[in-house]
């Protein structure tokens, strides 16, 4: 009787972990959000990948999203911003070319009220 309520447990733990993985809140996603507005989605990311400040002031930065441990078909997920924008997210190497190389994000000019 005891094996089977751990059984159980450990089943309830890892169903619950899946439910909060990134890419069950991936969907809400938006081009032209802010950080609080993704973290509202997604949560507090588990990295920030990389930032910087060029010459001119514009910022860039990539948050990463880490699946649960016990995921089956796990998945990261990058979130790139551009001076407090986002401009692109999805998996890392979703924006590769035929190098293998990432593609540099163009600068991102939101057309809403956002």
């Amino acid at each position: 009787m005891r094996a089977l309520a751990l059984g159980l447990l450990a089943f309830t733990a890892l169903f619950v972990a899946g439910c909060a993985s990134p890419k069950n809140y991936i969907s809400g996603m938006q081009l032209g959000m802010t950080p609080v507005e993704v973290e509202d989605i997604m949560g507090t990311p588990d990295v920030i990948r990389a930032s910087k400040v060029y010459n001119d002031g514009q910022t860039s930065t990539v948050w990463e999203y880490h699946p649960p441990i016990f995921e089956i078909n796990p998945k990261t997920f990058w979130i790139t911003f551009q001076n407090e924008r986002v401009v692109q997210w999805g998996e890392p190497g979703d924006w590769a070319g035929k190098s293998g190389k990432t593609v540099p994000v163009e600068d991102y000019k939101p057309t809403t009220g956002r």
